[in-house]
């Protein structure tokens, strides 16, 4: 009897893993260009980077990850708004910046040749790492992030880089019957969107 039982267990946990491994919805990441993507030519001029707009629980990882990439590629010649004194900070000086806040921004901070820019977005966060899709569920599940980068020259007063980077995972249970499924939550896809993100700006730019 013990060794029937003992016999067993490969075989539950074979079926155990495949039916674990039917429920895990991978993520998709995919890049949208909204405006010039070549790249930027980083081997001169002073950078300024804005302060990231993006959700709370992501802000100390997701801030911590761009100052740490940008001061490896600029070292000495990425500023931060506290660093400099007497900056002035346009309100409109965001994602998409419109003229006028561009030229508000180059006259705030005269020192800085160009600015980056990050906003990130959790867009949806319907499932967890681990979710439970019944019988009634009528509609299929999304967890779904963006992260926009973008570049401007403050001298010339126009848009060098931006694309947005979005990632997402999609459950595939729908009128299929009871099951488990694994996800990547959408916090999870916001900072592997981010990292798609800036490896993309360095591979496109003069370093």
């Amino acid at each position: 009897m013990k060794k029937s039982i003992l016999q067993a267990i490969p075989c539950t946990l074979c079926t155990l893993f495949l039916i674990l491994l039917s429920g895990c919805n991978l993520p998709k990441y995919s890049v949208l260009s909204q405006g010039p993507a070549g790249g930027v030519d980083f081997r001169s001029g002073n950078w300024l980077l804005l302060e990231i707009d993006c959700p709370p629980d992501v802000y100390g990882t997701l801030n911590t990850a761009i100052q740490t990439d940008l001061k490896a590629i600029l070292g000495d010649r990425i500023y931060f708004p506290h660093q400099i004194q007497s900056a002035i900070i346009p309100k409109d000086a965001k994602i998409q910046m419109k003229l006028p806040a561009l030229k508000q921004l180059a006259l705030g901070v005269p020192t800085c040749d160009y600015v980056i820019l990050c906003k990130a977005v959790i867009a949806k966060n319907e499932m967890g790492s681990l979710n439970y899709n019944s019988r009634l569920q009528q509609t299929q599940k999304q967890n779904l992030a963006h992260v926009t980068l973008e570049c401007y020259d403050l001298k010339k007063q126009t848009l060098l880089y931006s694309k947005r980077f979005t990632g997402s995972t999609t459950s595939t249970a729908l009128h299929g019957g009871e099951r488990w499924e694994f996800s990547v939550d959408a916090r999870k896809l916001l900072l592997k969107a981010y990292a798609k993100g800036m490896k993309d700006l360095q591979r496109t730019s003069v370093r």
